[in-house]
């Protein structure tokens, strides 16, 4: 029985179950069914989620995929004490404490800013969050202790286990591209645009070749890859033969190796601002699947633009809509929102909280009420550093 279900009425002997947190509605049917002379036997669901706190300490044995501490305790530990997927911990290390992390596999289940304990591979734990580094020392001791289950995570979309790489799952082209072009607000037709990398090699991703197809058919002038070094674009320049490679041959691409730090990477942001400035579009923006950096560098130009909220969240959802098949008005569309626009949006308009990522309540933010063009503009010239002049060429560039 839920708890905030309405109670029936019980005139006569009876048999419940309740899970193990119903008291209130236990208490209730108990004093309804007293009154009306009848008796009680009160059974738990034997499938109730175990959330009985636990911890289990362990060593960082080195660097995870991720290039967060590693550590030396089993996936199945936590499991067997009764832990799952989307389960959450507080991680305690030598120097600080993190409340709220996700336990997921293969980091499949987490969104921009979340703080993770992730089964690897080989079935081992690391600990890390997306948008700001934790850190520990190898051999240093780390304690997770469990604290219930998020219950966010259960219509967060998990990363790759809805997309697949063949064309035919996917309803067009530009869907299985993931590549659109940006509207809204003062935006002039046909000048910027967003995508899937299109600089992987066919063997490693059919999804390139149609963005590339899709780029010089509303023919881009200009390319950021900010997922990109100069040292993988020389890699690309040299092994592959497309429009896209051709635009980087010609020195048409800004390459900023943006990291999933862009909150704290500033000056790989102005630098992608002055390559807009200093180049002539249409522009393709892209990292490797287009979601994540992508999405944060659309979502400043667009509110730089003047686009509404809604054109805005209209904008950063789609690309998870596009990968993961997901519908809008969804559960998942929903939390895709929460923990896109509305996070980076937070962080635009209140840029002093930025080195405290970790300790913000993401449960707690409003952004409804953000000037977004306002926060934009001081974001751009407060905390970049750039001038008022260059906000205006950035917006003569885009806008008509």
């Amino acid at each position: 029985m839920h708890p905030t279900a309405p109670l029936p009425i019980i005139t006569s002997n009876a048999v419940l179950v309740f899970m193990k947190s119903d008291y209130n509605a236990l208490l209730a049917a108990a004093i309804v069914i007293v009154l009306f002379g009848g008796s009680l036997v009160v059974c738990f669901d034997p499938f109730e989620d175990k959330d009985e706190t636990f911890t289990v300490t362990g060593e960082v044995t080195g660097l995870s995929s991720y290039n967060q501490p590693k550590l030396d305790i089993k996936a199945d530990e936590l499991y067997e004490k009764g832990a799952c997927l989307g389960s959450t911990f507080t991680i305690t290390t030598e120097d600080d404490t993190y409340d709220g992390a996700i336990l997921l596999e293969r980091y499949k289940g987490f969104l921009m800013f979340d703080i993770f304990v992730n089964v690897e591979a080989d079935g081992y734990i690391s600990i890390g969050c997306v948008g700001m580094l934790i850190t520990a020392d190898n051999g240093s001791e780390v304690t997770l202790t469990h604290t219930g289950h998020s219950k966010r995570y259960d219509s967060t979309p998990l990363y790759n286990a809805g997309d697949t790489n063949k064309r035919a799952d996917y309803s067009s082209d530009a869907v299985f591209a993931n590549f659109y072009e940006v509207t809204g607000g003062d935006i002039a037709p046909g000048v910027l645009y967003r995508s899937f990398s299109p600089l992987n090699s066919p063997d490693k991703s059919q999804r390139s070749a149609f963005v590339d197809d899709l780029a010089e058919e509303v023919g881009v002038e200009f390319e950021i890859a900010l997922s990109y070094s100069e040292a993988k674009i020389k890699i690309v320049t040299e092994t592959l033969d497309s429009y896209c490679s051709d635009l980087c041959k010609s020195g048409n691409y800004v390459a900023p190796d943006m990291g999933y730090l862009y909150f704290q990477q500033k000056e790989k942001t102005i630098n992608v601002l002055r390559a807009i400035i200093d180049n002539d579009g249409p522009y393709l923006v892209h990292c490797n699947v287009g979601r994540d950096r992508t999405g944060f560098t659309v979502l400043l130009l667009q509110a730089l633009c003047g686009c509404t909220a809604e054109e805005m969240i209209e904008c950063e959802a789609r690309a998870f809509c596009n990968l993961y098949h997901i519908e809008p008005g969804s559960k998942e569309y929903k939390a895709v929102v929460e923990c896109t626009y509305d996070r980076n949006m937070y962080l635009i308009a209140n840029t002093d909280k930025i080195p405290d990522i970790l300790e913000i309540d993401w449960d707690d933010i409003d952004v409804s009420s953000v000037d977004t063009y306002e926060a934009a503009y001081s974001y751009c010239t407060d905390y970049l550093g750039l001038t008022a002049g260059e906000v205006l060429q950035l917006q003569e560039k885009l806008c008509a």
